[in-house]
Protein backbone atom coordinates (compact mmCIF):
# COMPACT_ATOMS: atom_id res chain seq x y z
CA UNK A 1 0.00 0.00 0.00
CA UNK A 2 1.85 3.43 -1.10
CA UNK A 3 2.44 6.03 2.20
CA UNK A 4 1.19 9.16 1.56
CA UNK A 5 3.59 11.72 0.19
CA UNK A 6 3.18 14.36 2.82
CA UNK A 7 3.37 11.40 5.52
CA UNK A 8 6.02 9.80 4.18
CA UNK A 9 7.87 12.74 3.92
CA UNK A 10 7.25 13.91 7.32
CA UNK A 11 6.74 11.13 9.64
CA UNK A 12 8.23 7.98 8.20
CA UNK A 13 11.31 9.15 6.53
CA UNK A 14 11.97 10.59 10.17
CA UNK A 15 11.41 7.23 11.66
CA UNK A 16 8.96 9.08 13.76
CA UNK A 17 5.44 7.94 13.62
CA UNK A 18 5.41 6.93 17.05
CA UNK A 19 3.47 4.10 16.40
CA UNK A 20 4.68 2.09 19.41
CA UNK A 21 3.31 5.12 21.63
CA UNK A 22 -0.16 5.13 20.41
CA UNK A 23 -0.04 0.27 20.69
CA UNK A 24 1.22 1.17 24.04
CA UNK A 25 -1.60 3.15 25.28
CA UNK A 26 -4.46 1.26 23.40
CA UNK A 27 -2.74 -1.83 25.41
CA UNK A 28 -2.83 -0.37 28.62
CA UNK A 29 -5.77 2.16 28.54
CA UNK A 30 -9.63 2.33 27.86
CA UNK A 31 -9.54 4.81 24.99
CA UNK A 32 -12.41 4.83 22.49
CA UNK A 33 -12.58 8.70 21.01
CA UNK A 34 -9.10 10.19 20.15
CA UNK A 35 -8.57 14.40 19.96
CA UNK A 36 -5.28 15.21 18.01
CA UNK A 37 -4.74 19.53 17.67
CA UNK A 38 -1.90 20.35 16.05
CA UNK A 39 -1.50 17.48 13.77
CA UNK A 40 -0.21 18.36 11.11
CA UNK A 41 -0.29 15.21 8.54
CA UNK A 42 0.66 12.42 11.54
CA UNK A 43 -2.03 9.93 10.82
CA UNK A 44 -0.19 7.54 12.72
CA UNK A 45 -2.85 7.61 15.48
CA UNK A 46 -5.48 6.03 13.11
CA UNK A 47 -3.74 3.19 12.18
CA UNK A 48 -4.28 2.38 15.96
CA UNK A 49 -7.60 3.91 17.44
CA UNK A 50 -11.02 3.84 15.14
CA UNK A 51 -12.55 7.59 15.83
CA UNK A 52 -9.27 10.49 15.95
CA UNK A 53 -10.19 14.22 15.32
CA UNK A 54 -7.75 16.25 13.98
CA UNK A 55 -7.00 19.64 13.58
CA UNK A 56 -4.41 22.05 12.02
CA UNK A 57 -3.85 25.40 11.09
CA UNK A 58 -1.19 24.85 8.27
CA UNK A 59 -2.70 25.82 4.90
CA UNK A 60 -4.40 23.97 2.77
CA UNK A 61 -3.23 20.68 5.62
CA UNK A 62 -7.22 19.76 5.07
CA UNK A 63 -6.27 18.56 1.39
CA UNK A 64 -4.39 16.02 2.93
CA UNK A 65 -6.81 14.78 5.25
CA UNK A 66 -9.71 15.08 1.98
CA UNK A 67 -7.62 13.00 -0.14
CA UNK A 68 -8.75 9.54 -1.15
CA UNK A 69 -5.26 7.96 -1.15
CA UNK A 70 -5.15 8.98 2.99
CA UNK A 71 -8.55 7.75 3.29
CA UNK A 72 -7.31 4.44 1.50
CA UNK A 73 -3.93 4.34 3.59
CA UNK A 74 -5.55 4.25 6.72
CA UNK A 75 -8.21 1.67 5.90
CA UNK A 76 -5.57 -0.75 4.17
CA UNK A 77 -3.10 -0.42 7.35
CA UNK A 78 -5.20 -0.07 10.45
CA UNK A 79 -4.69 -2.73 13.45
CA UNK A 80 -8.77 -2.94 14.02
CA UNK A 81 -11.72 -4.18 12.48
CA UNK A 82 -13.54 -1.23 12.73
CA UNK A 83 -13.89 1.51 10.03
CA UNK A 84 -11.73 3.86 10.64
CA UNK A 85 -13.67 7.34 11.81
CA UNK A 86 -11.73 10.38 10.88
CA UNK A 87 -12.85 14.02 11.32
CA UNK A 88 -10.50 16.97 10.36
CA UNK A 89 -10.71 21.00 11.66
CA UNK A 90 -8.63 23.07 9.56
CA UNK A 91 -8.32 25.38 12.23
CA UNK A 92 -6.53 27.38 15.26
CA UNK A 93 -6.78 24.76 18.33
CA UNK A 94 -7.63 27.91 20.22
CA UNK A 95 -10.21 28.87 18.86
CA UNK A 96 -13.42 26.82 19.97
CA UNK A 97 -14.52 24.01 17.49
CA UNK A 98 -18.02 23.52 16.24
CA UNK A 99 -19.38 19.99 16.74
CA UNK A 100 -17.29 18.73 20.00
CA UNK A 101 -18.29 17.82 23.46
CA UNK A 102 -16.28 16.78 26.68
CA UNK A 103 -15.99 13.57 25.55
CA UNK A 104 -12.40 12.40 24.00
CA UNK A 105 -10.44 9.63 26.18
CA UNK A 106 -7.18 11.11 24.77
CA UNK A 107 -5.33 14.50 23.66
CA UNK A 108 -2.38 14.28 21.88
CA UNK A 109 -0.17 17.06 21.98
CA UNK A 110 2.97 16.43 19.95
CA UNK A 111 5.56 19.93 19.62
CA UNK A 112 2.38 22.57 19.00
CA UNK A 113 2.83 24.38 22.49
CA UNK A 114 -0.04 24.49 24.92
CA UNK A 115 -2.71 21.89 23.28
CA UNK A 116 -3.70 20.55 26.98
CA UNK A 117 -4.74 23.87 28.04
CA UNK A 118 -6.70 25.12 24.91
CA UNK A 119 -8.42 22.29 23.89
CA UNK A 120 -8.89 20.90 28.06
CA UNK A 121 -12.43 21.56 27.75
CA UNK A 122 -13.32 18.60 25.12
CA UNK A 123 -11.42 16.49 27.39
CA UNK A 124 -13.52 14.29 29.68
CA UNK A 125 -13.12 13.65 33.30
CA UNK A 126 -10.82 10.75 33.66
CA UNK A 127 -9.61 11.30 30.06
CA UNK A 128 -5.97 11.39 29.64
CA UNK A 129 -3.65 14.34 27.96
CA UNK A 130 -0.37 12.87 26.39
CA UNK A 131 2.61 15.24 25.67
CA UNK A 132 6.01 16.22 25.63
CA UNK A 133 7.58 19.20 27.26
CA UNK A 134 9.26 20.46 23.82
CA UNK A 135 7.36 23.39 23.91
CA UNK A 136 6.06 23.31 27.76
CA UNK A 137 2.74 21.26 27.69
CA UNK A 138 4.10 18.95 30.07
CA UNK A 139 5.55 22.13 32.11
CA UNK A 140 2.20 23.18 31.65
CA UNK A 141 0.38 20.47 32.69
CA UNK A 142 2.39 19.76 35.85
CA UNK A 143 1.28 23.44 37.57
CA UNK A 144 -2.96 23.22 36.07
CA UNK A 145 -5.05 21.84 38.88
CA UNK A 146 -7.07 20.43 36.56
CA UNK A 147 -4.55 17.67 35.80
CA UNK A 148 -2.67 14.92 37.18
CA UNK A 149 0.62 13.06 36.34
CA UNK A 150 -0.62 10.03 36.05
CA UNK A 151 2.40 8.02 34.11
CA UNK A 152 5.53 9.07 32.19
CA UNK A 153 6.91 7.09 28.95
CA UNK A 154 9.63 6.61 26.93
CA UNK A 155 10.90 6.05 23.34
CA UNK A 156 12.70 3.05 22.76
CA UNK A 157 12.48 3.07 18.86
CA UNK A 158 9.37 4.36 16.75
CA UNK A 159 8.31 0.67 17.33
CA UNK A 160 8.97 0.56 21.33
CA UNK A 161 7.83 2.81 23.70
CA UNK A 162 7.46 1.75 27.46
CA UNK A 163 5.09 3.30 29.67
CA UNK A 164 5.72 3.26 33.34
CA UNK A 165 2.86 4.27 36.35
CA UNK A 166 6.02 4.40 38.94
CA UNK A 167 7.56 6.35 41.52
CA UNK A 168 5.28 9.42 40.13
CA UNK A 169 6.63 11.35 43.12
CA UNK A 170 10.01 11.58 41.58
CA UNK A 171 8.80 13.65 38.05
CA UNK A 172 8.38 17.26 37.23
CA UNK A 173 10.91 18.31 40.04
CA UNK A 174 12.59 21.43 38.36
CA UNK A 175 16.41 20.86 38.47
CA UNK A 176 16.41 24.75 39.80
CA UNK A 177 13.76 24.22 42.44
CA UNK A 178 11.52 26.76 41.11
CA UNK A 179 8.12 25.82 39.51
CA UNK A 180 7.39 28.38 36.85
CA UNK A 181 4.03 30.29 36.30
CA UNK A 182 2.06 30.28 33.20
CA UNK A 183 3.05 33.18 32.13
CA UNK A 184 6.50 32.66 32.07
CA UNK A 185 5.83 29.42 30.01
CA UNK A 186 3.40 31.55 27.77
CA UNK A 187 6.10 34.22 27.31
CA UNK A 188 9.20 31.14 26.51
CA UNK A 189 6.71 28.60 24.84
CA UNK A 190 9.80 25.99 26.19
CA UNK A 191 9.51 23.75 28.76
CA UNK A 192 11.84 24.14 32.09
CA UNK A 193 14.06 21.80 33.40
CA UNK A 194 13.87 18.67 35.40
CA UNK A 195 15.95 16.42 37.35
CA UNK A 196 14.75 13.34 35.42
CA UNK A 197 13.74 13.45 31.67
CA UNK A 198 11.42 10.84 30.28
CA UNK A 199 9.80 11.04 26.43
CA UNK A 200 7.01 12.63 27.17
CA UNK A 201 3.78 12.36 30.17
CA UNK A 202 0.75 11.51 30.84
CA UNK A 203 -1.83 13.27 32.47
CA UNK A 204 -5.31 12.68 33.47
CA UNK A 205 -8.04 15.22 33.85
CA UNK A 206 -9.47 15.50 37.27
CA UNK A 207 -12.44 16.59 39.11
CA UNK A 208 -12.44 18.63 42.10
CA UNK A 209 -13.19 15.07 44.22
CA UNK A 210 -9.61 14.00 42.56
CA UNK A 211 -7.44 17.22 43.36
CA UNK A 212 -7.08 16.32 47.17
Amino acid sequence: MKIPELYRKNNVDKDYTSIGLFRELRKRYDIAKVFYPGCYVHIAPSLVFANVTYADSFRSTYKFFDSPDTHEYIEQSKEYPDEAMLKFYQQDYNKPFIGLKDDFDLVISQYAGFVGQSVKRYLRYGGLLVCNNSHGDASMASIDPDYKLVAIYRRISDERFSISDKNMESYLIPKKGVLPTKDQLAKTMKGIAYTKSPSGYIFKKVDDKDKN
